[in-house]
């Protein structure tokens, strides 16, 4: 397992947090042409008015409740960092990259690392230091590594992220820990599937797998990526609406790269405790002569 350290860099950015009424649902084509779920989320946390946002993804109500953040990997490349889509890019050995994650709001976040060896650990908080998972105000940074940047080192294979924001605290980290490292179709036990029903998970890769459309099918959910055109947004709107779902999970990469990946919970019921996780792959192959 590769040697990740981290630290919360403070920023200073003030959140408005206005109660607003919700209007009459409308159908999804009244959302302003160009709007994105990235856009109208951020305004959604301005305003707290989830109407435009509910319309978009195709909601037959207001939006009630949104957990997200922003992630970003940057390569180290001929001496200027250049931000890359880690669900699909491929490091190769000797690469150099550090990443960042932004919540939206304030969450207790936790960083969860399985190496491609199998080995795992929380990485925030500290698990060596029986630390308890730091409430991270909106707008802060969480960065890896603290200093310089992470190397690839041999053997090529796959570590991944496994990053979890949520606006309470998770009462028992080594259950959170056995539920994140459970392999699928593995029962879980009374404790794991408690959490698990408040855990919220955006696609692992960057197509969703025939595992993830079971699951949405199954619990009535979305989870999409992309939807980065017109087409994208009104495909999904009619899905949302011709299911009646009314919770998904979206990853919306930033148009140009530059400002990461958005990664969304969007819910139209306000009740309940849901817990974003979000998966980050860092794949690596040996550098070609």
């Amino acid at each position: 397992m590769r040697r990740f350290h981290f630290h919360v860099r403070r920023a200073l950015i003030a959140a408005a947090c206005l109660a607003a009424a919700f209007p009459s649902p409308t159908d999804a084509a009244d959302a302003p042409e160009g709007s994105t779920i990235r856009a109208l989320m951020r305004e959604y946390f301005k305003d707290r008015d989830g109407a435009e946002l509910g319309q978009l993804i195709g909601y037959q109500e207001p939006v009630k409740k949104v957990i997200a953040l922003d992630y970003k990997v940057l390569l180290l490349e001929d001496g200027r960092e250049k931000p890359v889509d880690p669900k699909l890019y491929e490091f190769r050995l000797g690469d150099r990259i550090r990443i960042s994650i932004e919540p939206l709001a304030d969450y207790y976040v936790y960083i969860f690392n399985i190496g491609s060896d199998g080995q795992h650990r929380f990485l925030l908080p500290d698990e060596r230091r029986d630390e308890a998972a730091p409430l991270i105000r909106a707008g802060r940074n969480v960065a890896l590594p603290q200093d310089g940047y992470i190397r690839f080192a041999p053997p090529a294979g796959t570590d991944r992220l496994l990053v979890v924001a949520t606006e309470q605290r998770v009462a028992d980290r080594a259950t959170l820990a056995e539920l994140l490292t459970k392999k699928p179709g593995e029962e879980l036990t009374p404790k794991q599937k408690k959490l698990n029903d408040t855990i919220k998970a955006t696609v692992k890769e960057a197509l969703i797998s025939v595992e993830e459309r079971r699951k949405a099918k199954l619990e009535n959910i979305v989870m999409y990526r992309g939807l980065s055109t017109q087409d994208q947004r009104e495909e999904l709107a009619r899905d949302v609406q011709a299911r009646k779902v009314n919770e998904g999970t979206f990853e919306e990469p930033s148009p140009d790269g530059r400002q990461g990946t958005s990664a969304m919970y969007i819910s139209t019921s306000g009740k309940g405790t849901p817990r974003l996780l979000v998966s980050i792959p860092l794949r690596s192959v040996e550098r070609k002569p």
